[in-house]
């Protein structure tokens, strides 16, 4: 029951950073073409400043990390794909209350830290996923996920590798070309995790034969923490696949530290996404 409330804490925490792609906008859905053995690689680049308040006390706390996660086409039969996922190096620094901390995964480290410890329990640790042809989380295998509290998320600007069935995969985008769809269409989706809503407003904002670009408004409604987040997505039409995210959140609210001690919290996000196919 612990490890699913704190993976519940930590998919909202993604999903406030970044986002998946899951969209109404057409009435055919995508299907995809991955290919058996076909790695993907994505690159996060995260910065986070935030302000923390607990009674009088008041204090900054800004984070900035690169993240690397890959993604490996297992396997591929008539229903669908089996993914393997995990994180395979990042690089993290944090400033809060006049102390720096800098994480590098290919560093020297201390290993008496209980944080250092905590990150490197979140390096190469694959999760098996199965999706359908459309995108669509089907499965996951058991991450534990105790030591990535959802404190040590948001102070290290850090996405944990967390998943719900039902979602698309996170750098696939259910849209396909159609030379009737003009610049300026829209929609709207709706998603509802835990009680918690995520309402978001596209539109295309360039669009041609190889690339599409769409615009987003969103907003969280937690139950502690609301956000309201902006950004671009950079789609190649031929694949499906989700080659740029830009994404800019305000967030306000509480979190809960492991002590089980309550402070308000107001940050500001900025996120760049690549991802690509490796050779």
């Amino acid at each position: 029951m612990k490890s699913r409330l704190i993976r519940k804490r930590l998919l909202l925490i993604g999903m406030i950073i970044s986002m998946g792609f899951c969209t109404t906008a057409q009435e055919v859905h995508r299907l995809f073409n991955l290919a058996p053995n076909q790695v993907y690689q994505t690159e996060i680049t995260t910065n986070s400043r935030a302000v923390i308040e607990r009674g009088r006390q008041k204090f900054n706390v800004n984070s900035a990390s690169v993240l690397t996660k890959q993604y490996v086409v297992t396997a591929k039969d008539a229903s669908g794909y089996q993914m393997s996922v995990k994180i395979v190096k990042m690089d993290n620094k944090i400033d809060a209350m006049g102390q720096q901390f800098h994480y590098n995964s290919e560093g020297s480290k201390d290993t008496s830290s209980n944080l250092i410890k905590a990150l490197d329990f979140m390096l190469n640790k694959p999760v098996k996923v199965k999706i359908n042809n459309y995108g669509v989380i089907e499965s996951y295998s058991d991450h534990k996920a105790e030591m990535a509290t959802d404190t040590l998320v948001s102070f290290a600007a850090i996405q944990p590798l967390i998943f719900e069935k039902g979602l698309l995969l996170d750098f696939l985008a259910d849209f396909k070309y159609r030379s009737y769809i003009e610049k300026g269409h829209a929609w709207v989706d709706d998603i509802e995790i835990d009680h918690q809503k995520l309402h978001t407003k596209f539109w295309v904002e360039e669009i041609n034969e190889k690339n599409t670009v769409i615009k987003f408004t969103s907003t969280i409604e937690g139950k502690l923490v609301n956000s309201n987040s902006n950004g671009t997505y950079v789609l190649d039409n031929a694949t499906g696949i989700i080659m740029e995210k830009l994404v800019y959140t305000i967030s306000r609210g509480y979190q809960i530290s492991a002590g089980k001690v309550m402070y308000a919290v107001a940050r500001a996000t900025s996120l760049v996404e690549k991802t690509k196919p490796l050779p």
